[in-house]
């Protein structure tokens, strides 16, 4: 019984391997006999072209196209998104003045009376748009700050921003802000998510 299980399975497997062999010869003829030549792609229009590279998930460019690698595209953004962009705020337009408020009447008392009251101080210039835009760091914002001319020192700005840790904290957005406005003040804005 030894041997006859032994010569069963010997047989068995050049029979297999007879019929595999059979298989992969026929696969190759198969292959060799079809029409796969390569399709003639001189005389393709534009549209025959835009076609096949959207089947194959890729997009038709032309000649005159810049084309950029990954790492050239996110410096090119970085460097938009650090750039102003629009035009800078114009000094608004002369209103016509207000009426003159009348002074209330002081009641009749034996106090003396005090001296003249105290006027309040003007803005120190008229209110800028002021965009932060996605990415943009602390160094970027104090550095566009100082272009709109809404801060006078970006060094000192990025001292105190990096004092009070605001780095991570910088909310993207547009902000009306003054001209010779306080740090504390910017700092507190743009912290905060805008209104509009």
């Amino acid at each position: 019984m030894d041997k006859r299980s032994l010569w069963i399975g010997i047989g068995s497997g050049m029979i297999t391997g007879a019929i595999l062999l059979q298989l992969a010869m026929v696969g190759q003829k198969a292959l060799s006999d079809s029409n796969l030549e390569p399709v003639q792609r001189d005389n393709w229009t534009k549209e025959q072209l835009e076609t096949a590279a959207k089947s194959l998930d890729m997009k038709l460019v032309g000649t005159q196209d810049e084309l950029y690698t990954e790492a050239e595209w996110v410096s090119k953004k970085k460097q938009e998104s650090s750039q102003m962009q629009g035009k800078s705020a114009e000094k608004p337009e002369q209103t016509t003045s207000a009426a003159q408020p009348t002074e209330p009447k002081q009641p009749q008392t034996d106090q003396p009376k005090t001296n003249t009251p105290v006027t309040p101080t003007k803005p120190n210039g008229p209110a800028l748009t002021f965009k932060v835009r996605s990415g943009n760091s602390l160094v970027m914002v104090a550095e566009n700050l100082k272009e709109a001319g809404i801060v006078d020192d970006a060094q000192a700005f990025i001292k105190a921003g990096k004092s009070q840790g605001i780095n991570k904290k910088i909310q993207v957005g547009t902000y009306s802000l003054e001209k010779g406005e306080s740090f504390k003040s910017i700092i507190a804005k743009i912290t905060k998510e805008p209104s509009s």
